[in-house]
C-alpha cells in the first residue's frame, strides 16, 4: 500500500465533505489538518509488513479476492477519512491509523463486491457499507487500535447485520 499526499484529492475530499450539513445524522466536524511529509511518513510507517500480511488475509476471507497490489492511501487534510474511486483517503487527524485504514478499505472492497445486492437490497449503498464494516471487528482484530465502533447512527443495522453474516459466513 502506498500513502501519499495528492492536492487534488485533498481538495475533493474537503469539498465532498463542506458539500455537507451533516455527517450520517451527526454535527459535521470542522477543522483543517495540515498534511506535510512527515505526517504522510508517520501513516506509512505504522503499516507494517505484519499488518499488511494480516489485513490481505483479512481481505481475502471476507471478499474472496486478492487485494489490489497497487492500492494508494492518501492523506487529507479534513477531519473525516474516506474511500474514493482511487482508493481512500485518511484523514491526518486520525488517532487509529489501522482501524481507520481497514474501515475505509472495507467501504472501498463493498461497493465492488456483491454484498450489497446480496444482505442490502433495499439499502442505499452509502448506509449499507457503513453498516456490513462491523466484520472488521471479526476479521482485523487482531491489528486494530481499537473496535469498529462505526457510526451511531446504524448501530442497530450493524449488530443484525453481523449475526446474519456469522451465520451464512463462519
Amino acid at each position: 500500500m502506498k500513502f501519499i499526499y495528492n492536492a487534488k484529492i485533498d481538495k475533493k475530499c474537503t469539498d465532498d465533505v463542506n458539500a455537507q450539513e451533516h455527517i450520517f445524522g451527526e454535527e459535521k466536524k470542522t477543522g483543517v489538518f495540515p498534511v506535510t511529509d512527515d505526517t504522510v511518513n508517520s501513516l506509512g510507517s505504522v503499516w507494517t509488513p505484519e499488518i499488511d500480511e494480516k489485513f490481505k488475509k483479512g481481505i481475502h476471507k471476507i471478499f474472496k479476492v486478492d487485494f489490489p497490489t497497487d492500492f494508494t492511501c492518501y492523506i487529507n487534510s479534513t477531519p473525516y477519512s474516506m474511500d474514493i474511486p482511487q482508493g481512500i483517503s485518511v484523514s491526518a487527524s486520525t488517532k487509529t491509523p489501522i482501524r481507520t485504514i481497514c474501515h475505509e478499505t472495507s467501504h472501498f472492497m463493498f461497493r465492488k463486491s456483491k454484498y450489497k445486492d446480496l444482505y442490502f437490497p433495499n439499502i442505499d449503498i452509502e448506509d449499507a457499507k457503513e453498516i456490513f464494516t462491523i466484520i472488521n471487528n471479526l476479521y482485523f482484530k487482531d491489528i486494530m487500535e481499537a473496535q469498529d465502533l462505526g457510526w451511531k447512527n446504524f448501530w442497530r443495522d450493524r449488530y443484525t447485520f453481523i449475526e446474519k453474516w456469522i451465520k451464512t459466513n463462519i
